[in-house]
């Protein structure tokens, strides 16, 4: 049967995210979410498997009947199942088609995969932490640590209570399911390994970082990718690595909210803080986004149900309306639901634009799936409000239409601020994937897929992304760090990252560590390391660390890199 594939995150998928090396995490990534019509035709049913094909790929999947997903469509959550059927083309825009892409739904005998088993079919090893793994250098005994920011999603709250006994964080105050998962994870690695051959072999810091030197500096195309999930202090280093070799340096925004940023190069950004939306929003859209699968504190912080100083009411003073193709969790909570089609959005956004214009005659029946009666109330309730907020997501970056997409929805808030007040947010997801976006500005000029091989910056998605310098096999040596490109990445990139000379920095085990050659465990930043992070909004944070280990910092590792670098560099050169 013929559908369309539209990934996403899902709660469940969000909260097993550092526990990659369980079984969990590749069950919930391993469901289809089909209509149960879809699911009656198709020839399945709940429980059973089906096999999904792309013009690029196949995988098996568990069926799950959901009548939120509309016909025609099937929902798969984020992960290595979903991107074992994804292409790497971008369109010029360095974000692939996670959302649209036409698939094949037929039933199967076939069993399920892990995750691990997916890694090994594109060329990876898989490795197991041993148990009971201690962070050296940790005090022992109790403590509880008040205020701090949460490391996960772009809200990064800063009013989380962690309890802790022996460098291990036992519970988890005012944190979401999400935040919890990553703060009591047990995935953490404390000793470098490298690959060789088909076993994992330990080594130590200073040889890892003498071998890490080594392949980047003698590399034709090194790519460092990811960034998000570290501190702007690492950036800073990484950034400076990245111009003496020469390398690509591209971060998570470039295939999420890439997008978003040069649909904002083209007509600005009309943003606000979330303190502003908290205490003035009295209209707030959700549009192409689910925060309450990724931003599961978003509304009771920042929007629909916190009281502000011109909101003492909270909920009660605020109308919310989601745009979505799927009747998802933060739908079932709105005042309107607007199901528009799948590729739909740009028209909405101009056909309410008309609307706000005085332009209603040119409406027709129906745009988009949504009847020409619904698109007036929308726009009534639009121009209704004191001060509103729109809040986008990867449903509009990651379709059809991309960053014309956001371009539309800035445009439609220009031209409710001829009437009103209007703000629009992209709903961020890495905890520290702003923060990229202004460090790589503020350093480089460019806010991603910055590419220094010219002896000068160059600034060009599509081109210098990294996806699309992956897909077309470009480099041999690449850096991941700060995200996790073996349970996010098309499979054909994966299964280029796992044949060259791959490098992981990261303090918890991943998919990522499968496909590499070398991966170095570092400090957690928000856990036993510290440094500034940047809200969704745009705003620095300073992330404390909980307690100390002796576990170097992503700062510390990159800095001694480049130091063997420019040392190896001297050493030939003389």
């Amino acid at each position: 049967m013929k559908l369309m594939m539209s990934s996403g995150r899902t709660p469940e998928q969000g909260a097993q995210l550092y526990y990659k090396e369980g079984t969990k995490y590749s069950i919930e990534t391993s469901y289809c979410f089909l209509n149960p019509m879809d699911a009656m035709n198709a020839g399945v049913e709940e429980g059973e498997h089906a096999l999904i094909t792309s013009s690029t790929g196949n995988a098996v999947f568990s069926v799950r009947e959901s009548p939120e997903t509309p016909e025609g469509v099937v929902f798969l959550p984020c992960g290595p199942y979903a991107n074992a059927i994804l292409h790497g083309i971008t369109h010029s825009t360095g974000a692939p088609d996670f959302k649209g892409m036409p698939v094949d739904v037929k039933p199967t005998d076939l069993p399920l995969k892990s995750a691990w088993d997916l890694m090994e079919d594109l060329g990876g090893l898989r490795y197991e932490v041993p148990a009971g793994v201690i962070l050296p250098g940790v005090e022992k005994g109790e403590m509880i640590v008040k205020n701090a920011a949460c490391p996960l999603c772009g809200c990064l709250c800063d009013d989380i209570e962690l309890h802790i006994k022996d460098g291990v964080v036992t519970d988890v105050v005012n944190g979401c399911t999400l935040s919890s998962g990553k703060f009591c994870s047990n995935g953490r690695m404390i000793t470098p390994i490298e690959r060789d051959g088909d076993v994992w072999r330990e080594t130590d810091f200073d040889a890892a970082i003498k071998k890490a030197a080594q392949i980047f500096v003698h590399a034709k195309r090194p790519l460092f990718y990811g960034w998000a999930g570290t501190s702007t202090e690492a950036m800073h280093v990484g950034l400076e690595l990245a111009e003496e070799i020469g390398a690509v340096m591209d971060n998570c925004s470039s295939e999420c909210h890439g997008p978003t940023i040069m649909a904002v190069q083209e007509v600005g950004h009309p943003g606000c803080t979330l303190g502003q939306i908290k205490n003035r929003a009295d209209v707030i859209v959700y549009w192409g986004c689910n925060p309450i699968a990724a931003h599961p504190r978003h509304l009771s912080r920042y929007s629909t149900y916190a009281t502000g100083a011109f909101r003492e009411n909270g909920r009660e003073d605020r109308t919310v309306i989601v745009v979505d193709i799927r009747d998802t969790e933060t739908a079932k909570l709105a005042d309107i639901f607007v199901q528009v089609k799948p590729g739909g959005d740009f028209a909405l956004f101009n056909a309410l634009r008309a609307v706000v214009r005085g332009e209603r005659d040119v409406i027709p029946d129906n745009v988009a799936g949504i009847e020409r009666n619904v698109i007036f109330k929308v726009a009534d309730v639009l121009l209704s409000a004191k001060f509103g907020a729109f809040f986008t997501g990867i449903g509009l970056t990651q379709s059809r239409g991309k960053y014309k997409n956001v371009r539309a929805g800035i445009e439609l808030v220009d031209e409710l601020n001829r009437h009103t007040k209007y703000t629009l947010t992209p709903l961020r997801g890495h905890w520290n994937v702003d923060g990229t976006n202004q460090m790589f500005s503020m350093i480089a000029g460019y806010p991603y897929a910055v590419d220094y091989s010219r002896g000068i910056v160059h600034y060009n998605p599509g081109e210098t992304s990294g996806v699309d310098i992956l897909t077309k096999k470009e480099a041999d040596a690449v850096m991941i760090i700060g995200t996790d490109l073996g349970a996010h990445f098309p499979h054909e990139t994966v299964k280029h990252l796992a044949s060259i000379n791959t490098v992981v920095i990261d303090p918890f085990i991943s998919l990522s560590t499968a496909i590499a050659k070398l991966h170095i465990p570092v400090a957690a930043v928000g856990i036993d390391a510290e440094g500034t992070a940047y809200r969704l909004d745009g705003v620095p944070i300073h992330v404390k660390k909980a307690f100390h280990s002796d576990m170097p910092s992503d700062e510390v590792i990159l800095g001694r890199i480049l130091e063997e670098v420019r040392r190896i560099k001297a050493e030939e050169a003389a």
